[in-house]
């Protein structure tokens, strides 16, 4: 029998029962894009190839009952091609990161830093295929894994008295060797935990991390993410799998139509999280403005509500340069301001309340 097969006919029952009392969501949120768009204008102009946050968008979120904003970054942007991937910052670009990041946590909610590259470095233009793979040995322009730990010790580093930031290792990483994510993961781990950081800190996994193909392989030769990152070591025992979901055919997030169903998407991975004592946090999850998808999105949150292998979620997405950007949630701007936001998120988030926060506001 296969584990789906197993999960299928003996883990449903379980994992039902054990969700008879609604678990608790600790995080709900929202991300805000916007710090990576533009990926071929390096270093780009703020505001208009780039920009964090709307800062009324995040007032409007904060108020509404969000507790988490997941803010995107561009490793090219923070660590320049001149000097490479490392210590070395591109002041200009991180006083506008920080700047998005001081505005949430000073206002009370938490920031997930998210590092948005696909385990990729050196030419974003054409993301998420475009760039060396971090760690491989055997391409001459890759960073190194130990450059990668070398970034996160600075970054973490500037934001550890921060107790209201969320260290978010590397967004999909995708059709590479397992065994290197579980490298490069290890490698960040450690040195943020070496700067004395100790917030959480969310994991990726392969295959673009994506939480309906955790238990399989998802490339040639690939190991499922269940069976390497097990080995996962966080000395302070303070993270959780970082896991992305959509709903369309290919599950890229890119169509409006919502074929997969859930939570039957989910069920094999919550069995692995159950059995392992493992948590997760659904950093990404998007779907079209209809009623299938609302009933998708719907069923989706309640799942993760009912089973406490989940601490939380963002939609993706809010920020200020989408546009008409058909998931864009951002208020009054976004398609899904009207729609998804009043009609599934929100109605979900009022029946968190109170939402976790920090013991107190942030403040420098």
């Amino acid at each position: 029998m296969t584990l789906l097969s197993r999960v299928v006919s003996f883990g449903l029952t379980g994992l039902l029962l054990s969700a008879q009392s609604a678990a608790k969501i600790i995080y709900a949120g929202v991300n805000s894009a916007g710090g990576e768009f533009a990926t071929q204008n390096l270093p780009g102009a703020f505001g208009t190839d780039y920009q964090f946050i709307n800062e009324s968008a995040i007032n409007f979120f904060l108020n509404s009952g969000v507790n988490v904003i997941r803010v995107t970054f561009l490793l090219e942007r923070m660590c320049p091609l001149e000097t490479g991937l490392g210590n070395k910052f591109n002041e200009t670009y991180f006083t506008n990161f920080q700047n998005a990041v001081n505005f949430i946590t000073m206002a009370g909610g938490y920031a997930i830093l998210d590092a948005h590259n696909y385990m990729r470095y050196n030419d974003p233009s054409m993301q998420p295929n475009s760039g060396s793979i971090i760690g491989n040995s055997s391409d001459p322009k890759a960073a190194t894994t130990e450059q990668l730990a070398s970034f996160w010790a600075e970054l973490s580093n500037r934001f550890k008295s921060n107790p209201n930031v969320i260290f978010g290792v590397m967004n999909e990483p995708h059709d590479m060797p397992t065994e290197l994510v579980l490298a490069n993961d290890q490698a960040s781990i450690n040195a943020i935990r070496k700067s004395g950081a100790q917030q959480l800190i969310l994991v990726p996994g392969n295959g673009f991390t994506g939480a309906q193909r955790w238990l399989n392989s998802t490339c040639s030769g690939c190991k499922p993410n269940s069976d390497v990152l097990t080995a996962i070591k966080d000395p302070m025992n303070n993270f959780a799998f970082d896991m992305h979901l959509y709903f369309d055919n290919d599950t890229s997030g890119t169509h409006n139509e919502c074929t997969t169903a859930a939570p039957a998407n989910l069920l094999p991975v919550t069995s692995w999280l159950a059995q392992n004592n493992y948590t997760a946090f659904l950093s990404e999850f998007g779907a079209g403005s209809n009623p299938t998808c609302f009933e998708t999105l719907n069923n989706t949150l309640k799942w993760i509500e009912q089973n406490p292998q989940f601490i939380g979620w963002t939609y993706w997405a809010a920020g200020p340069l989408w546009g008409n950007y058909f998931l864009s949630v951002e208020p009054g701007i976004g398609p899904e301001s009207n729609s998804t936001w009043p009609q599934i998120l929100e109605p979900h988030i009022k029946t968190y309340q109170p939402v976790q926060s920090s013991s107190k506001r942030f403040e420098r």
